[in-house]
């Protein structure tokens, strides 16, 4: 019972390759470099937000890139 309770802070097993993201990237009519910037960029900083909790989720920081490009 505590694991289900706990389970959704978690981070997600397993970091994307750089082709996933850069395919990602692709899908959303961005450029495949934009998406190794954002790759590499959060490489650095381990996988983690800039406030240094585990990034869960990475395609909703990239959406979130990609929304910031835009406006």
């Amino acid at each position: 019972m505590i694991l289900e309770q706990v389970e959704h802070l978690r981070p997600a097993l397993g970091e994307p390759s750089l082709e996933e993201v850069q395919n990602y990237f692709s899908a959303q009519n961005f450029p495949r470099e934009e998406g190794e910037v954002f790759y590499f960029y959060y490489q650095g900083l381990g996988w983690r937000s800039e406030t240094g909790s585990p990034l869960r989720d990475w395609k909703l920081a990239a959406s979130r890139w990609l929304w910031n490009l835009e406006h």
